[in-house]
């Protein structure tokens, strides 16, 4: 009978999938080519855009709780978006940027809260698979060709914090709600040859999500 009424230790392994909504954006930082060095005029020229759609993942982890007043864990997991954003550099070419799958390592603590409840913060590593293109499809006149569309691929590494609450359902199940800001840094990718024009694209993310485990 004493057992009943004492918190329940969440300490262990867990596993979890969740799904959620995000909020990506990319700011896109270029050399104008129109500045003239004898006239005063903007150096770079600097487009930003976001996107919005769901995501989903899941994550493993391992906790421990320390007496009935704290706990501490380390969590490993992936996402999948497929966020889009575009926004117009020079005239009426776009630059675009596009988030797939994201890998994290982080620690999180924790206060429980009642008998099966949680309030916790989190943080750590990213590393995020980021598509960028560029699409030089406006001409000056009739007779030019049409610019070619610039492709581009790489990971990006950065940083994630975030704050959540956990829920016992039963002795083995929880829901969580969980805030997620992730910070993937910037990127920079040559347009020509001679590296005299590039672009600078810096890339973070917002996430609410729900997950079950």
């Amino acid at each position: 009978a004493s057992t009943s009424v004492q918190a329940q230790d969440l300490s262990g392994f867990r596993v979890e999938g969740r799904i959620g909504w995000e909020t990506g954006s990319v700011d896109t930082i270029a050399p104008n080519p129109d500045e003239d060095e004898d006239e005063e005029g903007d150096e770079f020229i600097l487009a930003s855009a976001d996107d919005d759609r769901p995501s989903f993942g899941g994550e493993i982890g391992y906790d421990a709780q320390l007496g009935r007043s704290f706990l501490v864990g380390a969590y490993g997991g992936i996402d999948f978006s497929d966020n889009a954003m575009c926004s117009e550099v020079f005239e009426d070419d776009l630059a675009c940027g596009e988030l797939d799958r994201t890998f994290t390592l982080g620690l999180r603590a924790g206060v429980p809260i009642g008998k099966s409840a949680l309030i916790y913060a989190k943080g750590g590593y990213s590393n995020g698979k980021f598509k960028a293109s560029y699409d030089a499809d406006v001409t000056d006149n009739e007779e030019d060709e049409p610019g070619e569309v610039l492709r581009f691929s790489d990971t990006r590494d950065g940083y994630h914090a975030g704050a959540g609450f956990e829920l016992g359902i039963s002795s083995g199940v929880y829901a969580k709600l969980e805030y997620t800001y992730t910070d993937f840094g910037d990127g920079t990718y040559v347009l020509d040859e001679d590296e005299e024009l590039a672009l600078d694209m810096d890339t973070d993310r917002h996430q609410v999500l729900l997950g079950l485990g």
